[in-house]
């Protein structure tokens, strides 16, 4: 199974770590940044793609990495910690999900 990480911020760290346990999952890990806390802990080496993912690209990066299910890590927004910011990447991430043409998961 291919599974696509978008976000490895700290529920994506706990996901990469459980699904690292399996030799069937081929994951593919995108970050807006380089070194997100799964590298910068160690649980990864690096992210396979360095993208901002929006409604508007999902589908087009997906057609690329081609996986079987993407799971979307809801605590990777960098408009965390500002006014409001909290509803606008919450809403950003069931965005995305909603408009992708392949299964998404919000973790």
């Amino acid at each position: 199974m291919r599974i696509w990480l978008i976000g490895a911020s700290s529920a994506g760290t706990e996901a990469i770590r459980q699904l690292q346990k399996s030799t069937q999952i081929d994951l593919v890990v995108s970050a807006p940044t380089p070194d997100p806390r799964a590298v910068r802990e160690g649980v990864l080496d690096r992210v396979d793609y360095v993208e901002t993912v929006t409604p508007v690209n999902v589908d087009s990066l997906a057609r690329r990495i081609r996986p079987d299910l993407i799971l979307l890590d809801s605590s990777a927004s960098s408009y965390r910690g500002r006014a409001g910011g909290t509803e606008l990447s919450q809403a950003l991430t069931y965005e995305i999900a909603a408009a992708s043409e392949y299964p998404c998961v919000v973790i």
